[in-house]
C-alpha cells in the first residue's frame, strides 16, 4: 500500500508531501490544476522514462520520493531478496531527476538501474489511462486474466512444466539430427583416419625405448667392429701372432744349428705370450649381439612410421592415441544415433500425449470459465453507462504454445447490432477504461497488486452512471488501494478518502498544492464539483457523503 508520496521541484509542484490511506482515494481538482502531474510523479518514482522538463523551472533537480507498507506483499518482498536489498515492512522508492534529464534511482537508500526500479512498480501498481490501457490492448495478457479466474494456477504450472519437457526433447532430436548429418558425411574421412590410426598399434613410450635399442645397437656394433679389427691384426691369418710364431719357426731352426740363437727364442718367447693372452680377454670381451641388423632395419622403420603419423596429425604419441580412441567413439556413435533418434521419438510421442491431454483440460476450463467471466463482466459493465453492452471471450484452438492450444482474446458489442470489437485496436479508451473497471470488478479478490490507478476512468459520462462507477470504485477498494482523478461529484462521493488538487499563481510562478481533505474540506469540494456556493447545495453535498 502506498503510504505517502514526497515531491519537490516537480513541474508545477514546488514542494507536496501527499498522505495515502487504504480503500478508495477521489483525485479532485479543477481542469488544469495539476492532478495528472501528481500521477506522473508517482510513475516517475515507479519507472517511467523521466525528460529535463519534468525539473521545475529554476530548480537543480526534481525528486520524488514513494513510501509504501509492504508487509503483506511477499512478491515484493522476493523482488527485493533477488536484488539483494535489505527491507523489512517499509519500501522507499526514490527518483531524483537532473535539471539536463538525466536520473538516479534509490530503492531502500540503495541504488538500483531503472529496469529493477520498473520490476518492483510492476509489483506494486497498475496504472490505466485513457491513453494507456496496455493491460488490455496487449492480448496476451487475456490468457493469464481468465486463466486466474478460473483458477488454472496449477494447470498452468503443469502444463509449463510439459512445454518444457518436450521441447526440450525436440532440441535432442534437432541436436542428434545435426550430429549424425555431419557423422555421416565425415564417415569415410573418420574411418580413414582411424583404420591408419588403429593398424599402426601405437602405445605411449615405444618411440623412446626403440630409439634407445637402435642407439645402444649402433655403439655395440662400432666396439664389435674396433675388437675384429684389433683381434685381426694380432691373432687373424698373417696377423701379428702368425709371423711372431713363423719368427720363432725360424729361430729355433737357427738355434738348433748355433746354440748362440737359443737366447733370442726365448726372449721372443717371452714377447709372445702377452699378445696370446690379450687375443684370449679381447675374446671373452667381444658383445654378445643386442640386435640383428635386420632388428635394427625393423626399429627404423616403425621409428619414422611413427614420426610420420605425429608430423601428418600435428600431435605426440599420447595425443595419437587419444585421437584413435576419439574416431572410435564417433563411428561407434554413428552408428548408435539411429537407435538414440528411434528412444527420443518415442520419448517425444509420449511427452506430447502428456502436453495435448494437459492442454485439453486448460481448454476445457477455460471454456467453463469463460461463461461465468463474461456474464460477470457484462453485468457489471450494463451499470456503467454500456446498457447493451455485451463482453465475450473469444477462444480459438490454435497450435500448441507456451500458454496452451488457445488463442483467448476479449472482445466487445457496445450496442446492439454492431457486432464484437477487439480491444486491441477497436474499442475507444472510454469503453475500455469501464470494461477495465469491469474487469478489475470481478477480479478483485484474485488481483494481487496492491494499488489501482484509473485516470478519469468516468471521463464523458455524469449521472445515475457516475454513481454505479463510483460504486464500483468503492467496492474495488474493499480489496485494494484504489486511486482516480474525477470530474463527477458521484464518483468524489463514493471515495472513503480525497485529496484536492489546486494551483495558484504567485509573484508570476505558477504553484500547484495538494491538500488531504477532512470532512468539511470535501463538503466544501463537492460543493464546488455541484456548481454552486449556497447552503442548499452545502447541504446537498453532506448527503453525498452519507451514502
Amino acid at each position: 500500500m502506498l503510504k505517502s508520496l514526497s515531491i519537490k521541484g516537480f513541474t508545477l509542484i514546488a514542494e507536496a508531501n501527499v498522505p495515502f490511506r487504504e480503500g478508495f482515494t477521489a483525485i479532485t481538482g479543477e481542469t488544469g490544476a495539476g492532478k495528472s502531474v501528481l500521477l506522473k510523479a508517482l510513475r516517475i518514482v515507479c519507472g517511467d522514462k523521466a525528460q529535463a522538463s519534468m525539473v521545475r523551472t529554476g530548480e537543480e533537480k526534481a525528486v520524488v520520493e514513494a513510501t509504501f507498507d509492504i508487509a503483506n506483499e511477499p512478491q515484493v518482498k522476493k523482488v527485493l531478496e533477488e536484488l539483494e536489498i535489505d527491507s523489512d515492512d517499509e519500501l522507499v522508492l526514490r527518483r531524483e531527476i537532473a535539471e539536463n534529464g538525466k536520473s538516479r534511482a534509490r530503492v531502500n537508500g540503495a541504488i538500483v538501474t531503472l529496469p529493477d526500479l520498473q520490476r518492483l512498480g510492476e509489483e506494486l501498481i497498475q496504472m490505466h489511462g485513457q491513453s494507456e490501457q496496455l493491460l488490455l490492448r496487449d492480448t496476451r495478457t487475456h490468457t493469464k486474466m481468465l486463466d486466474d479466474f478460473a483458477g488454472n494456477g496449477e494447470l498452468t504450472a503443469q502444463y509449463a512444466k510439459e512445454w518444457a519437457a518436450w521441447n526440450e526433447i525436440q532440441d535432442k532430436i534437432k541436436e542428434t539430427e545435426e550430429r549424425a548429418k555431419n557423422l555421416a558425411a565425415q564417415k569415410d574421412f573418420l574411418k580413414f583416419q582411424f583404420d591408419e590410426l588403429s593398424k599402426a598399434s601405437l602405445k605411449e613410450g615405444e618411440e623412446e625405448a626403440l630409439e634407445e635399442k637402435v642407439n645402444s645397437a649402433s655403439k655395440q656394433e662400432a666396439e664389435t667392429r674396433y675388437l675384429n679389427d684389433i683381434q685381426g691384426m694380432l691373432g687373424g691369418e698373417n696377423g701379428l701372432l702368425d709371423q711372431v710364431q713363423i719368427l720363432q719357426a725360424k729361430l729355433r731352426s737357427l738355434a738348433a744349428k748355433l746354440p748362440d740363437y737359443e737366447e733370442y727364442l726365448k726372449s721372443l718367447e717371452e714377447v709372445t705370450d702377452p699378445y696370446e693372452s690379450v687375443c684370449k680377454d679381447l675374446l671373452r670381451l667381444r658383445p654378445s649381439a643386442a640386435m640383428s641388423a635386420a632388428d635394427i632395419d625393423r626399429a627404423n622403420a616403425r621409428i619414422a612410421q611413427i614420426q610420420k603419423l605425429k608430423r601428418k596429425y600435428r600431435t605426440d604419441v599420447a595425443g595419437l592415441i587419444a585421437l584413435t580412441e576419439q574416431r572410435k567413439e564417433e563411428l561407434s556413435s554413428l552408428e548408435n544415433l539411429d537407435a538414440d533418434l528411434e528412444e527420443l521419438a518415442r520419448q517425444s510421442k509420449k511427452a506430447l500425449e502428456a502436453l495435448q491431454a494437459t492442454a485439453l483440460k486448460l481448454t476445457t476450463s477455460r471454456q467453463e470459465a469463460a461463461a461465468r467471466y463474461d456474464k460477470a463482466v457484462s453485468e457489471i459493465l450494463n451499470t456503467l453507462g454500456m446498457p447493451k453492452a455485451i463482453f465475450e471471450t473469444s477462444i480459438e484452438t490454435q497450435m500448441l504454445s507456451p500458454n496452451g492450444a488457445d488463442k483467448i482474446e476479449f472482445t466487445l458489442a457496445p450496442n446492439p447490432g454492431e457486432g464484437f470489437k477487439s480491444l486491441q485496436k477497436a474499442v475507444s479508451g472510454g469503453e475500455l477504461s469501464r470494461v477495465l473497471l469491469s474487469i478489475k470488478s470481478v477480479m478483485a479478490d484474485l488481483d494481487r497488486v496492491p494499488l489501482l490507478i484509473f485516470d478519469e476512468v468516468d471521463s464523458g459520462i455524469s449521472g445515475e452512471i457516475g454513481n454505479s462507477i463510483g460504486e464500483a470504485l468503492k467496492n474495488l477498494g474493499q480489496h485494494h488501494q484504489v486511486l482516480t482523478i474525477t470530474h463527477l461529484h458521484q464518483v468524489a462521493s463514493r471515495a472513503k478518502n480525497q485529496l484536492a488538487v489546486s494551483k495558484e499563481e504567485i509573484e508570476g510562478r505558477t504553484f500547484t498544492h495538494v491538500v488531504e481533505l477532512d470532512h468539511e474540506g470535501r463538503v466544501t469540494e463537492l460543493t464546488r464539483m455541484l456548481g454552486g456556493e449556497s447552503e442548499t447545495i452545502r447541504e446537498h453535498a453532506r448527503q453525498l457523503l452519507k451514502v
